[in-house]
């Protein structure tokens, strides 16, 4: 499966999660096929919830070992907004990368980092209302798409 298709299947995956489309009672899905096993685990959410801490999603190649492993951890504040965050871990055992992803409800904000192997930031792009800002890992900062 390409790396194109798992971040599909990811951003499928937090659509749902977002919009409360899976159910009240936990749910757990598995699906396997061409190479790829795809683990889906819901806790029990209230009625509108956008943001289900403990979900869990896993992206597998059984073959090679290669897993992309996303949890929601819970919800965090940036520029007076709550953001749901989620941490993501891909790789192998031996090589992983680690991504946090936060987002907001209204989806007009959003923000992926990425660690590097001493857990310091590597690299982290901010979209907030229209708005692109991108930091290495020594603060230098790059902003673009500022409305006026």
């Amino acid at each position: 499966m390409s790396k194109k298709q798992v971040i599909c299947i990811l951003l499928l995956t937090v659509a749902l999660l977002a919009s409360g489309c899976m159910g009240e009672d936990g749910t757990k899905l598995s699906i396997s096929g061409n190479d790829t096993e795809i683990n889906v685990s819901l806790p029990e959410q209230s009625e509108g919830n956008w943001c289900p801490v403990g979900s869990q999603v896993q992206v597998k190649n059984p073959t090679t070992g290669k897993a992309l492993n996303m949890k929601i951890t819970g919800t965090e504040e940036f520029d007076n907004k709550t953001l749901c965050k989620a941490m993501i871990e891909t790789g192998s055992e031996e090589n992983t990368t680690r991504y946090e992803y936060m987002w907001s409800q209204d989806k007009n904000t959003t923000i992926w980092t990425k660690y590097g192997e001493d857990g310091n930031i590597s690299i982290r792009y901010i979209y907030t209302d229209g708005k692109k800002t991108i930091i290495d890992g020594a603060g230098r900062k790059l902003e673009f798409g500022i409305k006026a």
